[in-house]
């Protein structure tokens, strides 16, 4: 039997909700453990990934459920741009090595577990559940209004996570994390309601983007090319280098075409991205091949 698991991307921290929000995309990761030898198989933004680095394979064959089978893998998630294909990965490898034991898929284990290895519990959790996901004292489903639209300008250069993180200073201080706690309620509050005000404002992190935004070449003049475009807010999208905005449905499409322009003339290609939400988290199918 062919066991297949599909993954969705994911944006995190949407500006003050740093480390602690996640929104799942409709860009999806699919891994299929099929009977059967052979290298791994990759395509898609996989395609030049070699098995030894890869993290799905790696656990795959630590916890022996490679023996009859070989892993074939397509991703349409852009690699090392903050959009959870870690996450995603990690994901799909703990659900297969559940369906090759026959085990049944706990949801709630299964984000702890991903979190566990990955270590960022707001991609973690979109990839899992779907939809807008808070990180709390445990994985909470949020309100997101139907007429917030997701804009992306994915850049061909990469930032990793690990690079980003130092790049983070070690303390701040209190009126920073106050102003930051008033913009992440406002974030919240914001999306709920289709507040743009509030969401613009909610976006505009005070912890990480200002000491990020230099390793993105064109930050600013695409931060305000989005909002001339009629963006509610613009951010970085995790830890980078792809850059997030929310806007009413009828202008995303320009927003990220703006966006993508700005990090053009600033040398800096980017691909415009408008993905839908994805309300479904990690999905499993089976069957014969």
């Amino acid at each position: 039997m062919t066991h297949t698991v599909r993954v969705p991307a994911s944006t995190s921290n949407l500006g003050a909700g740093f480390d602690c929000l996640g929104l799942a995309l409709d860009i999806w990761l699919e891994a299929s453990l099929i009977p059967g030898s052979g290298a791994p198989e990759y395509s898609g933004t996989l395609a030049d990934l070699a098995a030894e680095v890869d993290v799905v394979h790696a656990h795959l064959s630590a916890c022996g459920a490679t023996k009859g089978y070989h892993l074939r893998m397509h991703s349409d998630i852009p690699l090392g741009r903050g959009l959870g294909s870690s996450a995603a990965g990690r994901v799909a490898a703990l659900v297969l090595e559940r369906l090759v034991r026959g085990e049944s898929i706990d949801n709630d284990e299964l984000f702890r577990q991903a979190t566990g290895l990955e270590g960022h519990p707001d991609n973690s959790g979109p990839a899992v559940y779907g939809g807008l996901v808070l990180a709390a004292h445990h994985p909470t489903h949020l309100a997101l209004h139907r007429n917030i639209a997701v804009a992306l300008a994915v850049p061909k250069h990469t930032i990793e996570t690990a690079t980003a993180r130092r790049l983070l200073p070690d303390t701040v201080l209190r009126n920073v994390v106050i102003e930051q706690a008033a913009r992440a309620a406002a974030l919240v509050t914001g999306l709920a309601r289709d507040d743009g005000g509030l969401i613009g404002y909610g976006m505009q992190d005070q912890l990480a983007v200002q000491h990020r935004k230099d390793s993105i070449s064109g930050f600013d003049d695409a931060v305000h090319a989005g909002r001339d475009a009629g963006a509610y807010g613009v951010t970085i999208s995790g830890s980078g280098s792809t850059l997030l905005a929310l806007a009413p449905p009828g202008a995303a499409r320009d927003v990220a075409h703006a966006m993508a322009e700005a990090l053009d003339r600033s040398d800096n290609p980017a691909t415009p991205l408008t993905p839908a939400v994805s309300q479904q988290g990690v999905t499993v199918t089976e069957g014969t091949e």
